[in-house]
């Protein structure tokens, strides 16, 4: 508890002595990098409702955001989506009201305010700049690959960065243990809840540092964006995670059509480093293919997984329709534990303990509507971002592009883990939702402010030309003959 405590300290200084020197937009990119590292162990337990380190880094941003409204200067722009939000928080608190695990509930609601829409509305509300935005970015790559190198020792060292933090057992085990699988052996998880979320992460964030490595300006940036790149795919490939490895395919593939040359090219030595690998390490190979081998084969553990979601969505629609009530506002936020779903898989007999969706979860816990709401809302964000990018020139519309691969990524791993509505990754969804909304809003912005800030030796170029026009001369020259 006092090594929480310590780095809760921490915390507080850095956000407010980088408020105090620069103001409250420049903590934002220190805040994204605090939101990501920490794991839900490094917490003060206060029973319904804890203070974790990201809830820390949260109540400090709003109260520096109340003491920054009165100083000169700061911005603060309308929030977007600010209907669709309060359509979301209202039927998450209906469906809270009629749920089944009342308690369990309640806090994931206080946990979609505080963690996750707090945290949009401070991303959405007070970036005035697209360089904040891309130091936003930098702040949340430099977050995942110190994870990444917390992932490296857990996967050569099986040394585990969270045995530092007060242990607790949570829905997947003993914190701090290091995550054994029967099939696939160690995976590697950093601070995150499960290996998956970790991948997940990484899903968005490799495409995000390769964005950042093509527009930096400085080599040691570089350097260090590379070497943590490294970092990175070390540790979603010791993550033994299907998903993640698919979701970072389908992110790269945007840029592979449409980003700038730079980026093609890194992705190309990237992938012709792949292949080296495959050949110089057969084990890679190897573990690979049977993965993929042991994923078809229905009777192996990653077969049964794998059917594990069919079967899952199976059950979750047969009990929405025991009640047409249950059917509009479902059984309550996180309370599909006490569901007690059976099913069976390969003619054998299972309890679904865990809801390896969040699609199914959403769509049982708050209803065909809570479902559609969310859906929509994600939908409309995607548009957003690939409508922004179709107006945008280059090299403006490489983040649309890059905001739209880790919008995708997470839309795809929705559909095969419980992704949403705990640990960092949900709050990286929340940021980059807030900054695909207001990123057209600062293109404009720009360019307006490059339209109106003309330098002062055109403007006496233009009224050099202008004196020109209007001498004696000129105009005796273009009278009309008759006059």
């Amino acid at each position: 508890m006092i090594f929480v405590i310590l780095l809760d300290v921490i915390v507080f200084i850095s956000l407010f002595y980088v408020n105090a020197k620069k103001g409250f937009e420049e903590t934002l990119p220190m805040a994204a990098f605090f939101l990501i590292i920490f794991p839900e162990e490094s917490k003060v337990p206060l029973g319904l409702f804890d203070i974790t380190t990201q809830r820390l880094v949260t109540l400090i941003l709003i109260f520096l955001a109340i003491i920054s409204r009165k100083r000169a200067g700061t911005h603060r722009r309308k929030l977007p989506l600010k209907i669709w939000i309060l359509a979301i928080a209202f039927w998450w608190t209906l469906a809270t009201v009629n749920s089944i695990a009342f308690t369990d509930s309640l806090k994931a609601l206080l946990a979609l305010f505080l963690d996750y829409l707090v945290i949009y509305f401070l991303f959405a509300t007070y970036v005035t700049s697209v360089n904040t935005v891309r130091r936003i970015l930098l702040g949340i790559a430099g977050g995942l690959i110190l994870c990444s190198v917390f992932g490296c020792l857990e996967a050569y060292a099986n040394w585990s960065v969270v045995t530092l933090f007060p242990t607790e057992v949570h829905r997947f085990g003993t914190s701090g243990a290091l995550y054994l699988d029967d099939a696939r052996g160690l995976r590697v998880q950093s601070t995150f809840g499960h290996p998956i979320l970790f991948g997940s992460a990484l899903a968005m964030g490799i495409p995000m540092t390769l964005y950042l490595i093509a527009t930096a300006r400085k080599r040691i940036q570089k350097i260090y964006l590379w070497i943590g790149l490294l970092f990175m795919f070390t540790c979603i490939f010791k993550t033994s995670s299907r998903g993640p490895w698919i979701a970072l395919t389908l992110s790269l593939i945007p840029f592979l059509f449409f980003g700038l040359p730079r980026i093609r090219k890194y992705i190309l030595i990237i992938c012709l480093f792949a292949v080296t690998v495959l050949v110089v390490r057969p084990g890679v190979t190897e573990t690979i293919w049977n993965d993929y081998m042991a994923t078809v084969d229905d009777h192996s553990s990653q077969g049964e997984s794998y059917q594990y979601r069919y079967e899952l969505y199976h059950l979750v629609m047969e009990k929405l329709d025991q009640s047409p009530l249950r059917a509009i506002w479902g059984y309550g936020p996180q309370s599909f534990p006490f569901l007690h779903l059976s099913g069976s898989i390969n003619g054998r007999g299972m309890e679904f303990v865990s809801c390896d969706s969040s699609i199914a979860a959403l769509l049982v816990e708050t209803g065909y509507i809570g479902i559609s709401l969310i859906g929509f809302v994600f939908l409309y964000i995607l548009l957003t971002a690939f409508r922004t990018f179709r107006r945008a020139s280059r090299p403006n519309d490489q983040l649309c592009i890059l905001f739209f691969a880790n919008l995708s990524a997470f839309y795809f791993e929705m559909t095969n883990v419980a992704i949403l509505g705990w640990g960092q990754q949900t709050i990286l969804l929340w940021v980059i939702i807030a900054m695909t909304m207001i990123y057209p809003s600062l293109l404009r912005a720009e360019r307006a402010a490059s339209r109106n800030a003309i330098p002062l030796d055109l403007q006496n170029r233009d009224i050099d030309s202008t004196m020109r026009v209007l001498s004696p001369a000129r105009i005796s020259w273009e009278l009309p003959d008759q006059i």
